[in-house]
């Protein structure tokens, strides 16, 4: 036992070691920086509970790693020491107690400030002119970029009086300009702004630095001395070189902060001060990644203090760390956790994912226990085996998924994971030709079980949820859609839960629903590669044909054989290809199909179709929308497109006129620059277009 615990502790150190080694030295990541928290912590905790183990050469113990040897070093006016960190509310409150019980007091007024993501400098002025500009390094010696860190754009280079002065703060590269550089530069491929920052720091050519618009805030305060002024001077301003200096008290951050707008040194202006840890803990909760998103730059928590400098004199530091002060890490997007087992699950259309069981672990603001795979093929690249330690992401901050194995921690006891070659659900051969595998099986019961969700999710009915329907799939009350309909108060008296009150309102709702645009069934229906858009621009192609005819008479039509309902009929159809036009195609020929639509009918489901608006802002214009935007979710903006007379079509073609683009755009935005015509569009472009106020959603106020 005690050899398999020191193993994990040298795997975990020589895996911080590497991480902190890309880093700081470097610039780069190898594991994200939530990771590299993570395991700093999960092996503090371990060398907590086993002491024996403990090693002054640990990361742990250090502060940075040893410099690279690339610029010269220089040593420190006073040690440099870096932040303990804080995940939650209760390590908060664990401060605040340690806090009190050395000062032996009960009440402690703290400052909090946002925590930036970006470098640490510590920059000297002497006579108050800037002489040095020093990395951390390993909190004694650190590396002299004073030639990059003077073209930082918001840097004064002599201060408002002649003082000497050692201050620290972080440099960092705002989120527009790292976009505009990302956008000028894209073969570089650039991580994020953090490493940017540093990189242009530790640069040899101050010129390359100059190019990244770097900016600096200040927030702690070393040495200080200023010139001590004759009788006669009224402040000083006066001072000449040769006159004695003295220290200057500055008695907490507010003050320091002042001092700093006097001096003309810049910070971080978001600076409160809480006379109590509880008003601490709300304000951390209050920065939720909306409103981190509003600020021009990158922060990754907040950094908690004592706000009386007196009090942090007193209070000291440990061997790495300030006792005064704590860093709050917001809710990581990135966390590592153990692959415990792989689920396969059957979509509606027959897809099978596979789906990982994980070892509960806090994304994000909730804890996480399962995560998607996508296919085979992704398992396979990603070398991901049964029993690792993985990285798990919120992608698009809501499905979580496994970004990548930590094969430096691997055992040896990790299995290969070995994909089924039949159904879960039904036992069927699988199909293998794509890269989603699928189940050849029309009749699946896990297919029919997924389409059902589905189904109700178009619905959207309260008290028509996944775990009502399986209750009714498990007493075989509906098999199709159809069945919905014909649910009885006896049939759902026999589910758990549903009383009088509930009953009655299902079933309202279900007859009201009873009315359906045509898009809506084609979507609910699980038709392979036919999500609500591509069923949008079929149902709108019949209403070309057709007009606004009624349900039954679109059978008429169909059943006559005089629907143009051909594969070549539907690739004409903007925005629609030919996978998806064979498959609607064998969709409409099923005789399945034109059972149900019968049914429907007989049940007295109608159609109903939306209003065509003339005259609108983007008449006659098609528009295609890729990536995720701040202001507005995509089913708004698509809303907001087609209220103003605008085309959604599925795919990039040369029929497409404008394409929105947002965070993180997909294929999409590489396709439409390879076609001369089709314009590019930010959510800010399409808000001006529509004559909206930047921040104001349309018809409901602010957004924010």
């Amino acid at each position: 036992m005690e050899c398999e615990i020191k193993q994990q502790i040298e795997k975990l150190r020589q895996k911080l070691w590497e991480a902190n080694k890309a880093y700081f030295n470097e610039d780069k990541e190898i594991v994200p920086e939530s990771v590299r928290d993570q395991l700093k912590k999960d092996l503090i905790d371990l060398e907590t509970k086993y002491p024996e183990f403990c090693d002054p050469n640990s990361p742990t113990q250090k502060v940075g790693v040893p410099l690279s040897g690339k610029l010269p070093k220089i040593k420190h006016k006073s040690r440099r020491y870096s932040l303990a960190d804080a995940f939650n509310a209760e390590d908060l409150v664990e401060f605040d107690t340690r806090v009190k019980r050395f000062l032996n007091t009960d009440e402690v007024e703290y400052s909090c400030e946002l925590k930036l993501d970006g470098l640490n400098i510590t920059c000297w002025y002497e006579k108050g002119i800037l002489t040095k500009a020093i990395t951390r390094g390993d909190g004694v010696e650190g590396e002299d970029v004073t030639h990059t860190i003077r073209t930082c754009e918001n840097l004064p280079l002599k201060l408002k009086d002649p003082m000497d002065l050692e201050i620290s703060g972080e440099v960092f590269i705002a989120k527009k300009d790292f976009e505009a550089l990302q956008k000028k530069h894209p073969e570089e491929n650039y991580a994020n702004p953090r490493n940017l920052a540093a990189g242009s720091v530790r640069q040899l050519d101050p010129r390359v630095a100059a190019k990244r618009n770097l900016r600096i805030f200040f927030y702690e305060l070393g040495e200080m001395k200023v010139p001590i002024p004759p009788v006669s001077s009224g402040g000083l301003s006066g001072a000449s070189h040769n006159e004695e200096l003295e220290d200057i008290v500055i008695q907490n951050q507010k003050e320091f902060f002042q001092f700093c707008d006097a001096q003309g040194l810049p910070h971080e202006q978001e600076f409160k001060i809480f006379q109590d840890i509880k008003s601490v803990i709300k304000f951390c909760d209050q920065f939720s990644s909306k409103k981190r998103e509003k600020i021009f730059y990158e922060v990754d928590g907040i950094v908690i203090k004592v706000h009386d400098f007196t009090l942090r004199k007193r209070m000291g530091y440990t061997a790495k760390a300030a006792k005064y002060a704590i860093a709050y890490k917001f809710p990581a997007e990135e966390r590592y956790t153990k692959l415990l087992d792989i689920h396969y699950q059957v979509g509606r259309t027959g897809a099978i994912t596979p789906v990982a069981i994980l070892k509960p672990v806090e994304l994000a603001g909730s804890t996480v226990s399962r995560a998607t795979l996508h296919n085979p093929s992704e398992i396979i690249e990603k070398e991901i085996m049964l029993g690792d330690q993985v990285i798990v992401r919120k992608a698009g901050d809501i499905i979580p998924e496994i970004l990548a194995p930590i094969k430096d921690l691997r055992d040896g006891k990790e299995q290969k994971i070995i994909f089924p070659q039949h159904c879960p659900e039904c036992g069927s051969d699988l199909d293998f030709s794509e890269t989603v595998v699928r189940c050849r099986n029309k009749d699946c019961a896990g297919k029919h079980r997924q389409g059902l969700f589905y189904f109700a999710d178009i619905l959207d009915i309260d008290g028509l949820g996944k775990k009502t329907i399986e209750a009714l799939i498990a007493l075989e009350l509906v098999h199709t859609p159809v069945d919905f309909w014909k649910l009885t108060p006896f049939d759902l008296a026999t589910l758990p839960g549903f009383k009088q009150k509930k009953i009655f309102n299902l079933l309202k709702s279900l007859e009201v629903r009873k009315m359906l645009y045509l898009w809506e069934i084609f979507a609910g229906l699980g038709i392979r590669l036919v999500g609500r858009e591509n069923a949008k621009i079929f149902s709108q192609y019949f209403r070309d044909k057709y007009g606004e005819i009624s349900l039954k008479k679109f059978i008429e039509i169909w059943q006559t054989g005089d629907m143009a309902s051909s594969v070549e009929s539907f690739v004409n159809i903007d925005g629609i290809g030919r996978r998806v036009a064979e498959s609607f195609a064998d969709f409409l020929h099923d005789r399945r199909t034109i059972k149900l639509f019968n049914d429907f009918v007989n049940l007295g489901i109608s159609l109903k179709w939306d209003e065509i608006k003339k005259g609108g802002k983007f008449e006659g214009k098609k528009f295609l929308i890729t990536g995720s935007f701040e202001q507005f979710s995509r089913e708004e903006l698509k809303k907001m497109i087609t209220d103003e007379g605008g085309k959604m079509i599925s795919a990039v073609s040369k029929n497409l006129n404008i394409l929105i683009v947002g965070k993180k755009p997909g294929s999409k935005l590489k396709k439409a620059e390879a076609i001369d015509g089709i314009s590019l569009w930010d959510e800010k472009k399409l808000i001006t277009q529509l004559g909206l106020d930047v921040g104001e959603k349309k018809g409901q106020g602010q957004l924010f």
